[in-house]
């Protein structure tokens, strides 16, 4: 139900007639989720006597036949029910707050939608009730205001001229509300009608002394000074900025500038990125707030130096002090009366801007430039933005504005101009003037080795602009910069600086900081492992290699970035397994940098650098580096394993193994090998493995790679049906790993053995978590063996308290296949101890991991189990093991009646 006081009052759109009704119901609406007393109601539609019980009781029968359970009795008074949405002067007052805390043009349109509300003076019809009039009054006053506030959204928006013709509307209304009348003034003034301005001030002016005997106020009286100002205020902006697109909310934290308190902003980026073109566009749009002119200059040209001189000229300085000290106190003093706008465009940094901030706060200025301007924001309270490329929405749209084309024409040149707003430019212009080019034709000819030549319209330059901040470099910076481009990794972090350098650690954090500080590094902030990782924006990394060139010194940086990426991923697997799992040696060189890399969390760091080593492992690949190729793949395969990576396993060591094929690499050949066996295992393609670990074996020493590539045979033995085979190979995988001393791998296949061997498991899990103690990786995988024997023993209260504590450990560790293998030996005793829903949340997280993880087969599996709502059936502790490790199925049992069952 909708009720109206907007005007006349109605109810559902209908006009409530004069009468008792109508002024019980105007009293109610006035009070409206409020109680009323009854004699306050009585009063209002009897205001000379007191209308008897019954009368008083039958209107309000007749009030209530209008409005229905609406009107209720509380608390010995009455009450009218209303919702926000159905009262209009509620709707009305929320829009107008809402309005209120929001930027100019997300403001306008709820101010309009306030003010369509309005269908006349509020309570209409209802003229004796004092209440009544005093409601009626609150709400026009609020409906002036938002009338003002609509202006000057206007205004902010620079719609000059609809703002004029508005506001004169209002002022028609309202003759004598001054803050109307300075609105229409500067409004007209600012659509370039500021004669027109004058007259009616003038008139405004006669009409107040005519009418009230006063004066207009200060404001008027200022702002009339402005218009009568002899020296028109000098306005320096250069033109706005054509087919501007985007920044929606870099320009609504411009606009706070208008209101204070800050009265500085910064605007950072990269060359190209549309630093100057956000700043002329907001001064354009804002030029109304500034009645006393706007200056600009540009640092790239010109130093302030020279800027301050032509700055107190335009100001109506004629006498200019030589001192530049003097000069910049004579410019504060100018502008301490004033309300001006200072645009300072390409600046290099914040000690170049500094003479050229006015002391008075009724001024603004926006700085651009490269720098971060950090003694800005800290010594100014600057409003610091970055700017980041344009959103691909936008850049298609900026394209298609340009270019004059469909916006789904333009998307082929979006990404290939990285969506940098010069180079989206620089596109949309070449097409535009070479009528025979489509964006198809122009999308050809940007192949990374010609993208920046063809990036280039007459003055229009995108190397040019990248290249202003890289000519400037000292020579050690210019160095890191081309070295950057050497290496083609996603992004960068102090060791890989300190690789192509050669040079500490912290000495090639600093100098990464220093390009970023330049913009030509974008910080991405701390990664998993605590290091401050940058990146390259998609152009300049084009010019980084452009300037890198090649030739042997350039190959040397290479060698020796992958030579120390080796490195420190075997270190961090030594750190991890504590010389457990041994690792092959491919005699391909290491290199490692002076100062700390790897944290106390070693797997960490190889999380984090992921990319990095799969880049590294295909860089490797393309240089021919055979052993350098699978030594840092099968250093890989400790993080893949661990986080259920399986398709990155695999696409690295099958990379790893075709070049040293073609290498006649044979240690590599059987270790990726080995490695492709593992990951197979791990997805449960029994054949596979069975197929890979017979060519494998052969080319493979008394290693712990050869015995857990023994394991991973067993378990797909095992899996298959061959008992006696898989007992055999993986009794010889433990004597193997004990005699080449690798207590790791021994304890983990001595746990894998523990309930094949026929006796009680017991003994020989309780040895391998001795082997194990002090490895924590190593002692969650004997804890699952643990978990799984009791599931098999039918021990399921047990077997809950294990996996708890196991999934917490596994959790926290960031072992993601254990988690899933943990889970579904969990779900099994949960349904064996009538717990089903809590077994089902169990398999569903399950099946999550498991679809993450890219393993079909387990996905399917516990999918059946879910649909057919029955116990799943753990794949056991062979579902996760070490990278060469025992295959999941290793722990598949003979069963009572001799079948082979999953515990």
């Amino acid at each position: 139900m909708d009720f109206g006081v907007l005007g006349a009052v109605t109810v559902d759109g209908t006009t409530i007639p004069a009468g008792k009704q109508l002024s019980l119901l105007a009293v109610l609406a006035c009070h409206a989720n409020r109680p009323v007393s009854g004699d306050a109601l009585a009063q209002a539609a009897w205001p000379s006597a007191a209308p008897s019980p019954s009368t008083f009781r039958w209107h309000l029968h007749r009030l209530r036949a209008m409005v229905g359970d609406r009107l209720v009795r509380r608390g010995g008074g009455y009450m009218l029910i209303v919702a926000d949405d159905e009262l209009d002067a509620l709707q009305f007052t929320q829009l107008i707050q809402r309005a209120a805390a929001e930027p100019a043009e997300r403001a306008l349109p709820l101010l309009d939608q306030a003010l369509a509300l309005w269908r006349g003076a509020p309570y209409g019809g209802v003229h004796d009730l004092e209440e009544i009039k005093v409601e009626a009054a609150v709400l026009q006053e609020a409906r002036l205001g938002a009338i003002e506030a609509r202006a000057k959204a206007l205004m902010l928006l620079g719609r000059f001229a609809e703002c004029a013709g508005d506001m004169a509307t209002a002022v028609a209304e309202q003759p004598l509300r001054e803050s109307f009348i300075e609105l229409w003034l500067r409004a007209l003034a600012a659509a370039g009608r500021p004669a027109e301005a004058l007259r009616l001030y003038g008139q405004t002016r006669a009409k107040l002394v005519e009418e009230l005997g006063v004066e207009p106020s200060g404001p008027l009286r200022r702002l009339h000074e402005e218009l009568l100002r002899h020296d028109p205020a000098p306005r320096l902006l250069p033109p706005d900025v054509h087919a501007f697109t985007g920044r929606t909310k870099e320009l609504a934290v411009l606009d706070r500038l208008l209101h204070g308190p800050a009265n500085v902003a910064v605007i950072s980026g990269v060359g190209g990125v549309g630093k100057s073109g956000l700043a002329l566009h907001w001064a354009h749009r804002s030029s109304g707030h500034f009645p006393d002119g706007q200056l600009y200059a540009d640092l790239g040209r010109y130093p302030a130096t020279d800027v301050l001189p032509r700055f107190l000229a335009a100001l109506g300085v004629i006498l200019i002090p030589e001192d530049h000290t003097a000069r910049i106190v004579l410019y504060r003093q100018v502008l301490a009366e004033r309300r001006m706008l200072i645009i300072v465009d390409n600046a290099p940094g914040s000690v170049h801007v500094e003479p050229l901030l006015p002391g008075a706060s009724g001024c603004v200025t926006v700085v651009t430039g490269r720098s971060r301007f950090e003694k800005l924001v800290a010594d100014c309270g600057a409003l610091p933005i970055r700017l980041d490329v344009l959103p691909p929405a936008d850049a298609t749209l900026l394209v298609s504005r340009i270019a004059r084309i469909e916006p789904g024409h333009a998307a082929p040149l979006v990404e290939l101009c990285a969506r940098l707003p010069l180079a989206l430019r620089v596109a949309g212009a070449r097409l535009v003037t070479r009528p025979g080019w489509t964006p198809e034709i122009l999308a050809a000819r940007l192949t990374e080795e010609r993208r920046l030549d063809e990036l280039r319209v007459g003055e229009l330059d995108v190397r040019a602009g990248l290249e202003a901040g890289y000519q400037d470099l000292p020579d050690v910076e210019r160095a890191l910069f081309e070295r950057l481009g050497l290496v083609p990794v996603p992004t960068f972090t102090a060791w890989m600086a300190a690789a192509l350098l050669a040079v500490p650690v912290s000495a090639g954090g600093d100098l990464l900081e220093r390009l970023a500080e330049r913009q030509l590094l974008q910080p991405e902030g701390l990664d998993v492992a605590g290091q401050e990782r940058y990146r390259f924006h998609d152009l300049i990394r084009l010019l980084a290699r452009e300037r890198a060139g090649s030739g042997p010194v350039q190959d040397s940086v290479r060698d020796r970035f992958l030579s120390c990426l080796l490195a420190l991923a075997k270190d961090a697997c030594e750190r991890e397994y504590g010389g457990g799992f041994r690792l092959l040696d491919s005699g391909a060189p290491h290199w490692r940098p002076r100062g700390r890399v790897l944290p106390d969390e070693p797997m960490a760091w190889m999380a984090a650098e992921r990319e990095t080593l799969i880049a590294g492992i295909r860089h490797a690949a393309e240089r021919g580096y055979a052993a350098m190729c699978w030594d840092l793949a099968l250093a890989g395969v400790r993080l893949f394993e661990i986080h259920g990576q399986f398709v990155d396993w695999e696409q690295t060591s099958q990379l790893a193994l075709r070049v040293c094929r073609d290498h006649d690499e044979m240690q590599g050949v059987g270790a990726m090998l080995a490695s492709l066996c593992a990951v197979e295992a791990f997805q449960y393609r029994h054949e596979k493995v069975l197929a890979l670990a017979e060519e494998a074996l052969p080319l493979l020493g008394e290693s712990s790679v050869k015995a857990l590539t023994l394991a991973n045979l067993s378990a797909a033995e095992l899996a298959l049906g061959g008992a006696e085979a898989a007992l055999a190979h993986l009794t010889q995988a433990v004597s193997m790993a004990a005699g080449v001393g690798d207590a790791l791998s021994e304890a983990v296949l001595l746990a894998r053995l523990a309930p094949l061997d026929g006796g009680d498991p017991r003994p020989m899990l309780d040895k391998a978590m001795k082997l194990a103690a002090g490895n924590p990786r190593m002692s969650l995988l004997i804890s699952l063996s643990d978990l799984h024997t009791a599931v098999r023993a039918g021990r399921h209260a047990d077997a809950e308290t294990l996996s708890t504590r196991l999934l917490d450990d596994a959790r926290r560790y960031g072992d993601r296949v254990l988690e899933r293998v943990a889970l579904c030996l969990r779900a099994d005793s949960l349904t064996a101890l009538r717990r089903p829903a809590e077994a089902d949340a169990c398999l569903r997280r399950a099946h999550e991991l498991a679809v993450i993880q890219n393993v079909p087969m387990e996905a399917r599996r516990i999918s059946a189990v879910l649909e057919a709502q029955r116990p799943l059936p753990a794949e056991g502790l062979s579902a996760h093991e070490p990278r060469v490790g025992a295959s999941p199925d290793s722990s598949r049992l003979p069963g009572p009646d001799g079948d082979l069952t999953r515990s």
